[in-house]
């Protein structure tokens, strides 16, 4: 009877618990990205791009393939998927340094707690964007 009710739960938020998962995947890339780049003294701004971009293709991937499950590679609507995945994670990516250069440079925040706290943001903006706007059913 529970089994029967958590197998139900799974399969109704499977997206949201996919999304979840390869969401931490990301955040984990994009933190030991960023967090390698101060070890080797890259400055904030490139360092926060540079994990962008490692984060980003990650993302990109997982989410159109097993999260939202949207097919097709080389048609029309994957090219549109992924300008729309490129400008909001460009979006993003421009709040994600606004909020990292305020954290830490004005306001003193130590830089790798600063990188988890803007993430969970970005993470909520990324969903909300992916789901209703990018990967939209029945295109």
């Amino acid at each position: 009877m529970l089994f029967s009710k958590v197998l139900a739960l799974l399969k109704k938020e499977r997206e949201l618990i996919l999304y979840g998962i390869f969401g931490v995947g990301s955040t984990a890339i994009n933190i030991a990205v960023f967090h390698l780049c101060g070890i080797l003294q890259v400055p904030l701004i490139p360092s926060n791009i540079i994990a962008w971009f490692f984060a980003f293709s990650f993302a990109f991937i997982t989410n159109k393939a097993i999260v939202f499950q949207s097919r097709g590679w080389r048609d029309k609507a994957a090219l549109r998927e992924f300008a729309s995945f490129l400008a909001v994670r460009l979006f993003t990516l421009v709040l994600d340094t606004v909020l990292m250069c305020i954290l830490v440079e004005w306001l003193l925040v130590d830089r790798l707690l600063s990188k988890i706290v803007v993430n969970v943001i970005v993470i909520l903006v990324n969903y909300v964007v992916s789901k209703f706007f990018i990967f939209r059913r029945g295109q």
